[in-house]
């Protein structure tokens, strides 16, 4: 017997899945915004204020390029998880989404590069020396690709529930919308208190616990790194027994011990090497934190920040 309740759900779960591959490739040591950043890093090393100039405004056009063409992929997969839920109920394609919804996204995106770019320059000018623009052993420099990489992972997360939306459109009639949560050892107390919470079509989502940036939210992300997502169902075809499992679901969860922040490869986001190598006796070559132990709490602390 057809569960569109259920197939919905289980949709929203694919949609996580795919945007958590795109974020994982975004954090990879060889991600086009890391591979940019180094160059430029490079670049900068000693460079007076001319070649400083000339190698930021490389930087900013390969962001022009790059970080456009990450955010589409997040409109792909919101557009992906409506087509899927409009089959379901066979309601044909999604409604067609004008590409300019993208824009303010990208904007907010390049503008954390351009702060960058804009304070590397003035250090450039005041001579305040390497250090403070590109980094050394003991602290980073203020050009450094994880807050653009953060930016953009909570935009695609934005811009997949706008698109999802934007193509259900109205086809649904009388509709709820739900949250989805990715259900996980990694889960916040927020996430795990909103999943399975219905609300209206243009009503606000109530959170609690943390973290959490406001305590009403129309959409996700709800909190840094936050992998929530929505479907939009008919009134009449909630079901209240996926709901009550979803509760259930996400209050098992709840009671189980969060497991240690450095087992497995928790990745160090800094310089996109795992904790396993730090262990191996790799971790001096990409050292960035003063000890062994302090790069490992940084390693954890930076996991935590990704995948809460």
């Amino acid at each position: 017997m057809p569960d569109p309740h259920s197939d919905a759900v289980r949709s929203a779960t694919r949609t996580v899945e795919e945007l958590g591959k795109l974020f994982d490739r975004l954090w990879a040591s060889r991600s086009p915004i890391r591979t940019a950043y180094r160059a430029v890093i490079r670049s900068m090393k000693g460079a007076n204020v001319r070649q400083a100039a000339d190698a930021l405004s490389t930087l900013e056009a390969v962001m022009r390029v790059v970080i456009p063409d990450e955010l589409r992929k997040s409109v792909d997969v919101g557009l992906d998880q409506a087509k899927r839920d409009l089959t379901i109920h066979g309601l044909g394609d999604p409604v067609i989404v004008p590409p300019t919804i993208i824009q303010p996204a990208i904007d907010a995106a390049l503008t954390t590069v351009s702060i960058q770019t804009d304070r590397a320059i003035a250090l450039t000018q005041l001579e305040m020396g390497d250090e403070y623009t590109i980094g050394d052993d003991s602290r980073q420099g203020v050009l450094r690709p994880t807050p653009v990489i953060g930016a953009v992972t909570f935009w695609m997360t934005s811009l997949s529930s706008i698109a999802y939306t934007a193509g259900i459109g109205d086809k649904m009639g009388n509709s709820r919308r739900q949250a989805v949560a990715q259900i996980d050892s990694d889960t916040t107390q927020t996430c795990l208190n909103v999943h399975g919470q219905i609300v209206k079509a243009q009503e606000k989502f109530h959170l609690t616990g943390t973290p959490r940036y406001a305590d009403d939210m129309i959409r996700p992300p709800f909190h840094r790194g936050c992998r929530t997502q929505i479907i939009i169902l008919p009134e009449d075809q909630l079901d209240e027994d996926v709901t009550r499992s979803m509760r259930r679901e996400a209050i098992e969860q709840g009671k189980k011990p969060k497991p240690s922040a450095m087992a497995g490869k928790a990745h160090y986001r800094v310089v996109g090497h795992t904790v396993q190598e730090f262990r191996n006796g790799r971790w001096h070559k990409f050292k960035t934190y003063a000890t062994i132990r302090e790069a490992r709490l940084g390693a954890a602390k930076l996991n935590r920040d990704r995948r809460s």
